[in-house]
């Protein structure tokens, strides 16, 4: 279509992302979140990206609130928009497939060189310093995030406060229990903005509060650690479980990229589904050789 033509001759080579700082890999292992400026070199990617995220802003949705299966649009939380670009993508008849396809690779490439960090292998459990689980490479979620004027998120988490934020696979609990019995949840979170020459008179900041401060817990506010400026090309990195966050009200619109790189783990819910695939297997043997009996009986 004619958007491919418009920007895949200049995405086409997106390599324009330079390379984590030792400094910033251990800030984000010493205080769970980092500041990376400028990650996104080329101001032509940017421009790319951001007109990209307008192109299939229609294919989006409201972004809710809540945990997954029972979450609701709560414009006094969180007023924004999402456009998913992986799981599952917009429509190919908007935008460019090209540009997203590139964003797909430098992400995937971000997550390969958080993985590789030395600074992020060894834990400090009592240090509240956790070292990087293994990220799924098919778990990740990505999308593009719009705030409109008066757009604003408050204060949150990106894991759910429950279960330490597992997300189990398959089905709940009151249905009868997972009968994979695998479960995800979000390890690190990653915004990429895409305003260039972003106005502090605009708001929109990204707060983000000090590790392992709760809202509603018993430690006292210390206040927040960084107020960060949505300026196109920096990138946010935060351990998902560990850093609250707000945005700030915008005054003018703003877009951004952003995603989640995912950990896998097990924890199989006790079945409570006589008729399930599971409990028929645990009463397999006995079901046989009560049918066997039976057969027995009706030949004699």
């Amino acid at each position: 279509n004619s958007n491919r033509g418009t920007f895949s001759s200049t995405f086409a080579a997106f390599h324009a992302h330079r390379p984590l700082l030792p400094s910033e890999l251990r800030h984000l292992h010493e205080h769970r979140y980092a500041v990376v400026p400028g990650w996104l070199t080329d101001a032509a990617d940017i421009g790319a990206l951001r007109a990209d995220s307008l192109a299939v802003a229609a294919h989006g949705s409201l972004c809710g609130v809540g945990r997954s299966g029972a979450r609701r649009v709560d414009e006094g939380i969180r007023r924004s928009r999402q456009c998913t670009i992986i799981r599952p993508p917009p429509s190919n008849s908007a935008g460019c497939v090209d540009t997203r396809a590139c964003l797909v690779r430098a992400v995937h490439s971000l997550r390969a060189e958080l993985q590789g960090a030395e600074q992020l292998r060894v834990g400090q459990p009592r240090s509240g310093r956790a070292a990087l689980p293994h990220l799924a490479p098919h778990e990740t979620e990505l999308l593009y995030l719009n705030y409109p004027i008066g757009g604003h998120y408050r204060r949150h988490l990106d894991q759910p406060y429950g279960d330490a934020g597992w997300q189990r696979c398959g089905r709940a609990a009151s249905d009868g229990g997972s009968l994979s019995g695998a479960r995800t949840r979000r390890a690190v979170s990653f915004v990429i903005y895409l305003n260039k020459g972003w106005d502090a008179a605009d708001g929109g900041a990204l707060r983000l509060f000090p590790a392992h401060e709760r809202l509603y817990g018993s430690q006292v506010s210390v206040g927040h650690v960084a107020d960060v400026l949505p300026e196109g090309g920096t990138l946010v990195l935060m351990m998902s479980g560990d850093v609250e966050h707000a945005v700030a009200e915008t005054v003018a619109e703003r877009q951004a990229v952003v995603g989640w790189f995912r950990e896998c783990g097990s924890g199989r819910v006790p079945d409570l589904d006589a008729t399930s695939l599971r409990t028929l297997r645990m009463l397999g043997c006995e079901a046989t050789s009560g049918s066997c009996r039976a057969m027995a009986a009706a030949l004699d």
